[in-house]
């Protein structure tokens, strides 16, 4: 119990008063985030960017008032100065996307002198340094952080999909804590994604966070624990540590409970409200995804995988950060009505839509709950541990997690059982939205091309992961996998494009090169979707029904069916 009570103290001092380390010495926050890692992983880390001494460092004392829905506390960024002197520094806070006035930065300090902030835009903060920090050498820059939480209970506005906001029982901070946006070669900022509160796209990093909590509440995060230490009133204090990530989630719930499951020599946990069949369920399919893609891609990063029930919205079955992953709670729950456990309960009034929606629905829930806990898991592997740029690149990532997913169920039920959620899960998407009315557009271009989160679905989800399936099929299985397996290794903490997995297959089968990059091609800068995904007709929907071809929904079906596709989309 003493060394926890030390080590969270640690972390309050840390904050306050930051001393620098030696160029060549590992600072103890880093160290500690090390332990979270496994065996190995921080030589790999080290191969790929280098000194772990230069990593940067997030340190975070952070108090959530869950009553009042607010968070307080400070934050100190030490950044280390690498190839050209540095007069400012740039803070990203992501629930600002969604939520403007959520989150607020005040009173910088830059080596412990005041410092001037600024706040160009909603989302963007810019720390002037008093003097110029020339490269060798490392900056402290500390904010105060305020947050006021947007609920997360009735049937409001939930542009993040639950990312950020606050309930009794579940409180989300995803985006909360300000990280240094990475810039492009040209020296252009990446934007964040709206709504979607997805760090991907920043540098690996070490973090030490330290949350107060109220009584009966349990703060979850990823990394090693430190400290749980009671403080006065009943509150608790979390302290977690991790390096080499992207991004560090914080969680506040009451009511979960933990299960826990080996997976070679990495621990499962899930934490749950029920312990029953369900929650068992998503226990066992991370578990089998973690073994299986340790196996078939290389080992994951950490030493825990943290699997959280959470109350998402818009249809999200799911969301990904490194070592932790969240699961809707309408897929755990497994509600024996399809359509409530869709959301969409009081449709079942209505025959008509009864008619159009449930065919669909026949066993789509029983796979989605175990091809969302797969997408989810392969995240850990694409966009946390392989970096890339979900805002500008999407389909350099959420593709190949989806087809990873359908090869995990291949893997573990056989080629029928894959084939079927490709039919009847993936390819939906994509026919769905066409359905609607929706343009086939090309899959690679940036988020914010796409004109709604429907056709997004229906086209990074939906088409571009078939993309693979033929590039699979072309160099053959066993192929694909050791291409897949030097991705990963060549790749590993690193950056990559939409390109970079094709130019990994075509460097190992150089006589097949031409083709790969024609599918490459032909999927993600061309439409051919009607020709490659394939069409049907309304009278699908409709069970035989025997609907005309060019028959038109009406808004309200168009509007319950839009909410169906957001939940095909296998995960954010």
């Amino acid at each position: 119990m003493r060394a926890r009570r030390w080590r969270a103290w640690l972390v309050v001092v840390a904050v306050a008063a930051a001393p620098l380390a030696r160029a060549d010495e590992l600072p103890p926050e880093v160290k500690l985030g090390l332990e979270a890692l496994r065996a190995g992983e921080a030589a790999r880390l080290e191969q790929a960017v280098g000194p772990l001494s230069s990593l940067p460092l997030y340190r975070a004392d952070l108090t959530v008032d869950v009553a009042h829905r607010k968070v307080v506390g400070r934050v100190a960024v030490t950044w280390h100065v690498t190839h050209a002197p540095l007069d400012e520094l740039l803070l990203r806070t992501t629930p600002n996307a969604a939520h403007p006035d959520a989150v607020t930065l005040l009173n910088a300090a830059v080596n412990g002198q005041a410092a001037e902030l600024e706040h160009p835009d909603s989302t963007l903060w810019r720390v002037k340094l008093p003097a110029e920090a020339v490269p060798g050498t490392a900056v402290v820059v500390e904010v105060s952080v305020q947050a006021a939480l947007p609920s997360l209970d009735g049937e409001g506005p939930a542009q993040d999909h639950g990312a950020f906001g606050a309930s009794d029982a579940f409180t989300s901070l995803v985006g909360l804590l300000p990280m240094v946006p990475p810039t492009k070669p040209s020296g252009e900022l990446f934007s964040p994604p709206s709504g979607m509160g997805d760090l991907s796209a920043f540098a690996p990093s070490a973090f030490m966070v330290s949350v107060s909590a109220p009584a009966g509440t349990r703060v979850l995060m990823p990394g090693a624990l430190l400290g749980e230490v009671p403080e006065k009133g009943g509150r608790v204090r979390f302290t977690h540590a991790l390096a080499g990530a992207r991004d560090f989630p914080i969680f506040v719930a009451r009511g979960l409970q933990r299960l826990s499951a080996p997976a070679g020599d990495v621990t499962v946990e899930a934490w749950v409200r029920r312990d029953d069949a369900q929650a068992r369920a998503v226990l066992d399919h991370a578990a089998y995804a973690v073994k299986a893609l340790a196996l078939r891609l290389g080992p994951s990063a950490h030493r825990v995988l943290r699997v959280v029930e959470a109350p998402l919205a818009r249809g999200a079955g799911g969301m990904e950060f490194p070592g932790l992953i969240t699961v809707s709670s309408t897929l755990v729950t497994g509600a024996a009505d399809p359509l409530g456990a869709l959301g969409l309960g009081d449709a079942a009034s209505d025959p008509a839509v009864a008619a159009m929606v449930l065919p669909m629905l026949k066993g789509l829930l029983r796979a989605s709950l175990e091809f969302t806990v797969f997408h989810e898991v392969a995240h850990q592997y694409f966009a946390c541990l392989v970096g890339s740029d979900a805002v500008d690149e999407p389909v350099a990532d959420e593709p190949l997690t989806q087809h990873v997913a359908l090869l995990l169920l291949e893997w573990r039920r056989g080629k029928k059982a894959a084939d079927d959620v490709r039919e009847g899960q993936v390819k939906l998407a994509y026919q769905l939205w066409r359905l609607m009315g929706g343009d086939d557009v090309k899959a690679d271009q940036p988020t914010g091309a796409f004109t709604s989160t429907t056709q997004y679905a229906g086209i990074v989800y939906g088409k571009a992961p078939l993309l693979f399936d033929a590039q699979r099929k072309l160099v053959g299985e066993d192929g694909w996998e050791k291409a897949l397996k030097a991705y990963v290794e060549q790749h590993r903490y690193r950056w990559v494009t939409s390109k970079t997995l094709t130019e990994v297959a075509s460097k190992l089968a150089p006589g097949k090169a031409r083709g790969l990059e024609a599918l490459r091609r032909r999927w993600l800068e061309e439409t051919h979707g009607d020709e490659d995904v394939g069409t049907f007709a309304i009278e699908t929907l409709l069970g035989g029904h025997g609907a005309p071809r060019d028959a038109h929904l009406d808004a309200e079906t168009l509007e319950l069916v839009e909410q169906l596709l957001q939940q095909l989309r296998g995960g954010r």
